[in-house]
């Protein structure tokens, strides 16, 4: 069992298990002390499209796919750079002391504070150039993680056939489904029928394979960026009740099934026989320092690289997005935010948990093959459905099932994009009219979502993503602590994870930007896809680089005026004390 993932599958469920049922608890009595009685915003401000009380369990799923994307799944493919061993330790220990705190209270802070969303909650709580910096922080996050989505999706249509149709059959039936239950049908029936439709779909996807490699050749790719961006513009521009929460609802289903697989094939391991073939630990990457030209190839130091790497399999800032704007505004009673969110980050560490037993029985590692997943299932699944024979199928489910854990998310991303847009212009009626109309918006988003896909920067644009998508989550946390503190509840649950993420992620847009800037001095542009010119390849570098300053600058600023209004607040009650006394 010692060369097997296995024990670290059963280790990991113990440890979350403990985060929710001990430690949660506790935080929850002990902190936010939820009062199911008390009337949520989904119930206040009840409209039908953006505030509604929503099932719990239906709601988990919608919290669930939103949040799980492709950085718990890619997340330990990158960093087992550096060995399985440093990736189990941070998907555990942060998973446990950050990411559940995190979006649980993201969740809470929406739903105490009549459903505001970050923007707002920043303008009240820090100031109003928090906010102002804010917006523009999530304007240049959802662009780069909109592009590096987008991308990762084509590749995987493109070199898995079988995804297509399985892709396009889970869309189905998230309509069909969402229109059932719009019609009153039982929740029960409209979601055998849609699942029905999605099992459809991944059988007709295995039998009828659609590659157009040999038609439109290395443009194949681009032609499936724009086959996802209809999906996700469709999405941003119609109510989430139509459209997006029942496509995220049911796709739920075949992403859970997909964990429960590899769980499954990790936990059997040593009964089939499959071994860990990577190494524990490949400490000659942890600390070593480029030289010349290898500073643009070399992924970087352990810390702080190693948590932006795994992204959202730990902690992630994107899912403050979901909670605030989306699950806390339909939330039905206050206690189900533990369940929503707690369980759902929870589960996503599970899933990067399943995603590192993949790689870790690869034969080969190989930092450029974005589809060693599929591999890696195939490895770990096949022998519990008869063995080599299961493959093809088990590599047909797989790869929609990395499509549509990008896809449902995707989605949200370029919602939250052209929001953010109408939100920064709001102060200026010409601007609004031009660019902040949501359908103006969102072909703008994904236009530069596929534009800065081309580039074939995808390590590093990864990377890029996760400092901003993590530093985020920091910002988020300093804003419950603030929230916290002035609500005299107890704060050093999330002040100390706000302060180690914020430190860690600017860190890392710092290297991120010194690695863009070192293509530049050295000639050597970072990716060369449809943007052949070597000039405008390493111009597209520079405007990576001035991204990660915006990004550093911009963190930077909110994290200031954080700490001015903190400091402030900790001041008044030192004072009163004083005054007591």
């Amino acid at each position: 069992m010692a060369d097997s993932p296995a024990l670290f599958i059963v280790l990991g469920i113990v440890i979350f298990a403990l985060a929710y049922f001990v430690y949660g608890k506790q935080y929850n009595k002990k902190v936010w002390k939820p009062d199911a009685k008390k009337p949520t915003p989904a119930h206040v401000y009840m409209d039908g499209i953006e505030f509604f009380p929503a099932n719990k369990y239906i709601l988990f799923g919608f919290q669930f796919k939103s949040i799980a994307a492709l950085g718990p799944i890619l997340g330990p493919f990158i960093a087992l750079t550096y060995g399985w061993l440093p990736a189990l330790v941070w998907i555990l220990g942060g998973t446990f002391f950050i990411g559940w705190l995190h979006d649980y209270g993201s969740i809470m802070l929406t739903v105490r504070n009549e459903g505001k969303t970050l923007g707002p909650l920043t303008y009240e709580y820090i100031s109003p150039r928090a906010r102002n910096a804010l917006i523009g922080f999530l304007l240049f996050y959802l662009t780069l993680i909109s592009a590096t989505f987008v991308f990762l999706m084509a590749v995987y249509q493109n070199a898995v056939p079988a995804s297509v149709l399985g892709t396009l059959f889970v869309v189905i039936a998230g309509v069909i489904s969402g229109v059932l239950i719009s019609k009153k049908v039982r929740i029960l029936y409209a979601t055998i029928i849609g699942l029905i439709i999605v099992v459809l779909g991944i059988v007709v996807g295995y039998y009828v394979p659609i590659s157009l490699s040999a038609y439109l050749g290395s443009w194949a790719l681009l032609f499936w960026m724009i086959v996802i961006s209809i999906y996700c513009f469709i999405a941003a521009v119609t109510p989430l009740v139509w459209y997006t929460q029942p496509v995220v609802y049911m796709a739920s289903f075949p992403a859970i099934f997909g964990i429960i697989l590899l769980i499954g094939g990790a936990l059997l391991s040593p009964l089939t026989g499959v071994v860990i073939n990577q190494p524990m630990a490949n400490v000659g990457s942890w600390f070593s320092i480029p030289s010349g030209k290898n500073i643009v190839t070399w992924v970087g130091p352990l810390w702080p690289i190693l948590m932006v790497s795994i992204a959202c399999g730990a902690i992630s800032g994107w899912h403050s997005l979901v909670g605030t704007s989306g699950s806390g505004r339909q939330l039905d009673v206050e206690t189900d935010a533990l369940p929503v969110g707690a369980g759902s980050m929870l589960t996503e560490g599970l899933l990067a948990l399943a995603s590192l037993a993949a790689y870790m029985v690869l034969v080969v590692y190989n930092p450029v093959n974005w589809v060693s997943l599929v591999t890696g299932a195939q490895v770990l699944v096949s022998p519990l459905f008869g063995g080599a024979a299961a493959g093809p199928f088990i590599a047909a489910f797989f790869g929609t099932w990395l499509v549509i854990f990008a896809l449902t998310v995707e989605m949200l991303i370029i919602r939250f994009f052209r929001l953010a847009m109408t939100e920064a212009t709001a102060s200026k009626p010409t601007l609004r009219t031009l660019i902040g109309n949501k359908y103006v918006a969102t072909f703008i988003g994904l236009a530069i979502a596929v534009i800065f896909a081309s580039t074939g920067a995808w390590s590093n644009i990864w990377l890029l993503f996760g400092g901003s998508n993590q530093l985020l989550a920091g910002l988020t946390l300093l804003l419950v602590t603030l929230y916290l503190s002035k609500q005299k509840r107890r704060t050093w649950w999330t002040l100390w994870p706000a302060i180690f993420m914020v430190i860690t992620c600017e860190a890392a847009l710092i290297w991120e930007t010194i690695v863009f800037i070192a293509a530049i001095a050295l000639g050597t542009p970072l990716g060369l896809a449809y943007i052949k010119n070597m000039t405008g390849a390493l111009v597209l570098n520079g405007i990576f680089g001035a991204i990660g300053i915006i990004l550093f600058l911009l963190g930077l600023l909110v994290a200031h005026d954080w700490y001015k209004a903190y400091k402030g607040k900790v001041e008044r009650k030192v004072e009163k004390k004083a005054e007591k006394k």
